[in-house]
């Protein structure tokens, strides 16, 4: 081969790797409009997901798969092209499969978004919609102000979401509802994982409904264990506790996490969901708490879902932390786990470890020496 041949060759050469990663730039550009134009849509999206729920369309196709338009149309109540929207939503969404004229759930919907499966998460999307929905319109602002200005969305006393939502029963189920199914699927993560098997009395700050202690009472049956929150959350997790007949063990005490100094008896002190709700400064306060009424051989646990070192994910992270600024109380966020060991062992705990646990969550469990 001579010399132009060569160089003919090595032109053919480069001109195919240049058309190969034009075309893999144009496959490149058209994935990320795509997730572009999935962001853009967000709230349509996220509407489109919350009507279907609302219309209980997954229930629907849950109990009577394979179900034409037409058939989904009257079930629901709706005429033809409204019905068609929603079906065409849902379907681009991954929700639905279609195959010829007939519609069935996909396998995440028949799980989670059905009323016919124990483990569905409608309530998760129902307090999205009804609380959070509104008031996250004012992230930017809450970005400017560093305070939660989502919460002029409910006229009210109090600095907080959850304040106000004592003066709103009806809000108030749906916001506990919601808290009941991401503490249960939480609990068979801790409850699996997290050894408490020497435990005696455990108090769980912040306890909500009792979820979390009635989880870890079914399966250590010398635990007991007592929920510290408001009294009107406590009114909820008494009536919780008295439907499972554990009211032998289970208990309630109501008060001010930091107004209030936490009772003593206790060998262990759970902060499960309550860490990310509260200020860097508020938690190390509720630390030291803890440090001086635990006995020497007591533990606090931090249970939440966990930010990485790196400061890059995870996607729970992105997710969670705007609420905490914008609307619940506009101090908190998903810290990372070094944080969390660096405030405890502030706090005089000396021996710290970290847990990784499944979705995204992890303990971090400190012993008083």
């Amino acid at each position: 081969m001579d010399l132009g041949q060569t160089v003919a060759k090595r032109n053919a050469i480069m001109t195919r790797g240049r058309q190969t990663r034009k075309r893999a730039t144009r496959t490149i550009l058209a994935k990320d409009f795509d997730w572009l134009l999935f962001l853009m849509g967000g709230h349509i999206f996220f509407q489109t997901l919350s009507a279907a729920v609302q219309l209980d369309l997954f229930t629907l196709l849950s109990r009577r798969p394979r179900l034409t338009r037409a058939q989904i149309a009257q079930s629901l109540g709706l005429q033809e092209k409204p019905t068609r929207i929603l079906l065409l939503g849902c379907t681009t969404l991954g929700l639905l499969k279609k195959v010829g004229e007939r519609y069935t759930n996909s396998p995440i919907a028949e799980k989670l978004l059905s009323r016919t499966k124990p483990e569905n998460i409608l309530s998760v999307v129902e307090w999205q919609h009804y609380i959070n929905y509104r008031p996250m319109y004012r992230f930017c602002d809450a970005l400017k102000a560093n305070h939660n200005v989502g919460l002029e969305e409910y006229v009210g006393e109090g600095t907080t979401l959850y304040e106000r939502l004592a003066k709103r029963p009806d809000l108030e189920i749906i916001f506990q509802a919601a808290m009941e199914v991401i503490s249960r699927q939480a609990n068979q993560i801790l409850a699996k994982f997290i050894d408490l098997s020497r435990v005696r009395c455990l108090l769980d700050v912040g306890g909500g409904n009792a979820a979390n202690i009635i989880a870890l009472a079914k399966k250590y049956p010398r635990l007991h264990a007592t929920v510290f929150d408001s009294s009107s959350v406590c009114r909820i997790a008494e009536g919780n506790i008295q439907a499972v007949n554990l009211g032998d063990r289970l208990s309630t005490i109501s008060g001010n996490c930091f107004m209030d100094e936490f009772p003593r008896g206790f060998d262990c002190i759970l902060f499960a969901h309550f860490f990310t709700i509260w200020s860097e400064e508020k938690d190390r306060v509720l630390l030291k708490k803890s440090y001086r009424v635990l006995p020497h051989g007591g533990r606090v646990i931090i249970f939440n879902m966990m930010q990485s070192d790196r400061e890059d994910g995870p996607l729970n992270a992105a997710w969670g932390s705007p609420y905490f600024l914008t609307l619940a109380t506009g101090e908190g966020m998903l810290y990372t786990w070094k944080e969390y060991e660096a405030w405890m062992k502030d706090a005089g705990f000396t021996t710290v470890r970290r847990q990784v646990l499944p979705v995204s969550h992890g303990a971090i469990i400190g012993i008083k020496r």
